[in-house]
């Protein structure tokens, strides 16, 4: 490690717990929502995933996306929007453990259920994805994530997460506490980037369990693993 890039600090985060009410989880889930529209989410999701998925072939109709961890849906809402505009014909179902959390998202495309064990059959939907979500988990873990991903999806598996970084530190101290409803964004903030992982290190965790899977650096703080099946 180099001092721009510490040792990877794992804890769980305050918005994972039990003991945060419902209307501190809202505001801070809203922090987030607002973090991708503003810096920079929505535009990775404009100019790296909606391509990617426009490319795939669906199994019948329009081409089905599992997001997992999906919070109070943002970014499925987002993708669909943007896939609306060009034309591509998607549909979103987001996963998360949360009850509070799948709650939010729009009734009927959203599921309560451990990524570990999907309750899907395998090869049931196109594409597993998931969006600043494995940082959550250990190596082992993140493997047997990856391996339920892959047993799920037909055509690929895509995750983007942060890279762990002292300026990505800096930048959540200075910024969040101006822009954020939530005190638990800005201690989630920094908690997430203190156990992300580098794309060397996400490579590494996913040779096991998605072989052949692509892991590149597409912003200085993001990185974006692609796996497709042959």
């Amino acid at each position: 490690m180099s001092f721009w890039v510490p040792e990877r600090r794992p804890k769980p985060e305050l918005l994972d717990g039990d003991g945060v009410s419902s209307s501190e989880a809202e505001a801070s889930l809203a922090d987030m929502e607002w973090a991708h529209r503003r810096l920079g989410g929505r535009a990775l999701v404009r100019r790296r995933l909606l391509p990617l998925l426009k490319a795939l072939s669906a199994r019948q109709g329009a081409l089905s996306v599992l997001d997992l961890g999906c919070g109070s849906g943002h970014v499925g809402r987002d993708l669909l929007a943007a896939a609306a505009e060009s034309g591509a014909r998607l549909r979103v179902l987001g996963l998360d453990r949360k009850t509070s959390h799948a709650r939010l998202v729009d009734r009927g495309t959203a599921v309560t259920a451990d990524a570990l064990r999907l309750p899907f059959q395998d090869r049931s939907v196109d594409v597993v994805l998931s969006t600043l979500f494995l940082h959550h988990f250990t190596p082992a873990e993140m493997t047997a994530l990856l391996s339920e991903s892959r047993r799920v999806a037909a055509a690929a598996v895509v995750a983007l997460d942060l890279s762990r970084h002292r300026l990505a530190l800096a930048a959540i101290a200075v910024v969040g506490p101006l822009a954020f409803r939530s005190r638990l964004s800005v201690l989630d903030g920094k908690i997430s980037v203190r156990q992300a992982y580098t794309p060397e290190e996400i490579a590494q965790v996913a040779e096991t369990a998605l072989p052949g899977a692509r892991v590149a650096r597409i912003s200085r703080f993001v990185w974006e693993l692609v796996w497709k099946r042959a």
